[in-house]
């Protein structure tokens, strides 16, 4: 291992020490460790990109590596209520269909439009971007 690669994970081993790490316990047994400060302002970003480009009729950015671990986590649905405690259910600022990433893994993309499925808000942006 490279010492720049040991340095990065000695320094993640005394962040878990001090408390400032939490995990996912992940289906197969390992584990994904995060920064819970980090995870907001990093789905609150991401969410927002999300809604750009859904404005935009862009395709979506990658959903960030906390959200692909959730999809993996032994108990998806502890993983999401521990990332979107303080939300609404579902999240108003979410970009993924909440119940579809509990029940299955699976990251569904959400519409951000009221009343409207993800395909009738691409459709709509859509139109939208063409009138100009």
């Amino acid at each position: 291992m490279p010492r720049m690669g040991k340095l990065s994970k000695l320094r993640r081993l005394e962040r878990v020490m001090r408390g400032n790490l939490d995990y996912i316990e992940l289906a197969d047994g390992s584990r994904y460790f995060y920064e819970p400060e980090q995870v907001w302002s990093a789905l609150f970003l991401h969410h927002s990109d999300c809604m750009r480009a859904d404005h935009r009729s862009e395709p979506r950015p990658d959903p960030p590596e906390i959200l692909t671990a959730v999809a993996k986590a032994r108990d998806r649905r502890s993983a999401v209520e521990r990332l979107y405690a303080q939300e609404a259910s579902p999240a108003p600022l979410t970009a993924y269909d909440l119940e579809a990433l509990v029940e299955r893994g699976e990251l569904v993309p959400r519409s951000f439009l009221a009343d409207h499925s993800y395909e009738e808000s691409v459709e709509h942006f859509a139109k939208k971007n063409a009138e100009g």
